[in-house]
């Protein structure tokens, strides 16, 4: 009896383990599947706060859960949000198509300044599987605008068209693009497009838009307000339209601007992001007066919602109250945006000459950030805006050595060390690059040349220069490194012998023109370095290279 009930109960257990074993996971799956579907309900009924903490949990069961990545990206991108880059990211790692590349390309042209290094790298990466795709070009053309580069932009434009002939939309941008041509002939046909336009289905509230725009450039309030009643009427209108359309009454100081405005107050109280982009637009027309008081009288749930409390910290830096800043933020926590929390405590503190607190919240504002690249290149825009030098050059090497692959942050630093004339810098960072790529010439040039200006490693800097000038003996810049490096070898007649290969024109060029000068000199050649010197004193050159020419000046 004893050993039938001691039987039953091994078996008992037996099933209970099993069923926890092969249950819990199969659970885990059907909680995975409910949160995605609420994400989904939530997303299509607008309410983007609930489809958010769905989309979460999904993704909290399985962090590879494309569709709820997905979702978290289009979310973030539709709030403007910090986070779009890195949701964009996570979406591409997970399924890296050619389509989640572009639309990652496409944030990341969007979340950056010029000249967009982040966006450039990834569409030079895309260059050849993307070729033959129209939206790569669109891209590229954003990017030229972006640039103020008019004819590079059409012509992205053109080929675009090439390869979706039926697109309507290729035209169009045709059009917009000439719609800013002064040529006067080009710009009325680009207006009349638009204008036909406007009766599109799919493209009439865009060409309203952009002829609001070219009214407004013009000065042309009334004729700006018509068209944007048009817009407003349209069923594709957004509250970003809206909101414009209050900037035109007041600039007109119409009667009916009183009662737009309170329509709009009511809009943007269904929806934090839109309470961000009238806040946003109070603060735009110079009114942060009138920002303040409407965000404080905000109900308590809506005022700690995302992005709400970024609208209070642009509303306290408009009004530069940087105590008031600090004491909004001082008890509260941000969840993943706490980074960025860190970072205005920063700036509040900095502004207010409190430089240990400064300091101290900024290194935090960096932990915090951790090893997310979109968050990381948000508080480098930070710096740059603020003028932290200091903040960018570390942000730009954390990002470089946290992410080997974005090495347009090394690109960067270089830029950054060349405006600062920071001569170990640019060694420094040129070695970083040309190990990233042994294939790049200019890196590896700058390397040897800096070392050589440095006295630094000097047996790579001297190996590294003949190497380049073997493989391309008849660049000038290249042949005068390794002119130089053969001088400080102690071999100043065949470093002449070298560089005296070259072209005239190529001796002449100032860089080379300083190197050429200098071996002359050496060489008790004064008057004939007197003319390479001379031109020498036109080129953009590193402290030690002045240090150099300012030396060689001729005997008196």
């Amino acid at each position: 009896m004893k050993k039938t009930t001691l039987a039953v109960g091994l078996l008992l257990a037996a099933v209970g383990l099993s069923l926890w074993f092969f249950g819990r996971p199969a659970y885990r799956h059907y909680q995975e599947r409910r949160a995605l579907q609420q994400a989904r309900q939530f997303l299509a009924k607008g309410d983007w706060r609930n489809a958010s903490v769905s989309a979460r949990q999904a993704i909290q069961l399985h962090p590879a859960n494309l569709e709820a990545c997905r979702i978290m990206a289009d979310l973030a991108e539709a709030a403007h949000s910090v986070q779009a880059l890195d949701w964009r990211r996570r979406v591409a790692e997970l399924a890296p198509t050619l389509e989640n590349k572009l639309l990652l390309a496409a944030i990341a042209l969007r979340s950056q300044g010029p000249p967009f290094p982040l966006a450039s790298q990834m569409l030079e990466d895309l260059r050849q599987p993307a070729q033959d795709v129209a939206s790569y070009h669109l891209l590229l053309a954003e990017r030229a605008l972006k640039l103020n580069q008019p004819a590079e932009a059409e012509a992205q434009f053109v080929d675009a068209s090439r390869l979706e002939p039926t697109n309507e939309l290729h035209q169009f941008n045709l059009a917009v693009l000439r719609l800013r041509s002064t040529n006067v002939t080009s710009a009325a046909e680009a207006r009349a497009s638009l204008e036909r336009l406007r009766a599109s289905t799919n493209l009439g509230a865009v060409a309203l838009r952009w002829l609001i725009g070219d009214r407004l450039g013009q000065k042309d309030l009334p004729a700006a307000e018509r068209f944007s009643s048009q817009l407003l009427a349209d069923p594709h209108a957004t509250f970003e339209d809206r909101l414009q359309h209050l900037g035109i009454l007041r600039q007109q100081n119409l009667p009916q601007y009183p009662a737009f405005l309170l329509t709009v107050k009511s809009e943007a109280l269904t929806n934090a992001v839109k309470v961000y982009s009238l806040s946003s637009w109070m603060l735009s027309q110079k009114a942060p007066d009138e920002a303040m008081p409407w965000l404080s009288s905000l109900p308590p749930k809506l005022a700690a919602e995302q992005p709400v409390p970024l609208a209070f910290v642009d509303a306290y830096a408009a009004k530069k109250d940087w105590a008031g800043l600090d004491n909004y933020l001082q008890d509260q926590k941000w969840g993943e945006l706490e980074f960025l929390r860190l970072a205005f405590l920063s700036h509040a503190a900095a502004e207010q000459r409190e430089n240990l607190a400064a300091e101290t919240r900024w290194r935090s504002a960096v932990r915090q950030a951790g090893d997310r690249l979109g968050a990381l290149n948000y508080l480098l825009t930070l710096a740059g805006a603020w003028h932290a030098d200091k903040s960018c050059e570390d942000l730009l090497w954390q990002i470089a050595q946290r992410f080997p692959r974005e090495h347009w942050a090394l690109v960067e630093l270089g830029r950054f060390y060349l405006a600062s004339q920071d001569t170990r810098g640019i060694n420094k960072v040129s070695a970083a690059l040309a190990s990233f790529n042994p294939k790049d010439l200019m890196a590896k040039n700058n390397f040897a040349t800096t070392a050589l200006l440095l006295n630094l490693n000097l047996a790579a800097a001297h190996q590294t220069a003949k190497e380049i000038y073997t493989q391309h003996p008849d660049d000038p810049i290249i042949t005068s490194t390794y002119a130089w490096s053969l001088h400080r070898q102690g071999q100043t007649k065949e470093a002449l012998a070298a560089l005296e290969k070259l072209k005239p024109e190529g001796l002449e060029l100032p860089n080379v023109a300083l190197y050429y000068g200098l071996l002359l000199s050496a060489d008790g050649q004064h008057n004939k370095a007197a003319k390479y010197l001379a031109l020498a004193q036109s080129a953009a050159l590193l402290p030690e290279e002045k240090s150099l020419l300012a030396a060689a000046a001729p005997p008196k």
